[in-house]
């Protein structure tokens, strides 16, 4: 038996899935997307860990790469979509 944890972005999956699940979508009249949720400290304080690791990964991969450096909404939103990928991979 695999006694390794399974982590993603340094944290473990299961509490960054119990997190992610969250959050909510609400669709608004205009056709813009919220995005919302009340998560715990306990399961913020993870998600908020590996999101920072995802966007230092980002960004480090961006200077390697010579490429314009993200930074700020598109960094954030780049490395939310990044972590959220990497969580539902299969394990």
């Amino acid at each position: 038996m695999d006694s390794e944890p399974d982590l993603v972005a340094g944290e473990p999956r299961a509490t960054l899935r119990e997190a992610l699940a969250s959050i909510r979508t609400l669709r608004r009249p205009d056709g813009s997307l919220d995005l919302a949720g009340d998560i715990p400290a306990e399961l913020a304080q993870p998600l908020l860990r590996a999101l920072d690791r995802v966007a230092a990964e980002l960004t480090a991969d961006d200077e390697r790469r010579g490429d314009e450096v993200r930074a700020g909404g598109r960094l954030q939103a780049d490395a939310f979509v990044a972590l959220l990928l990497r969580v539902t991979d299969a394990a």
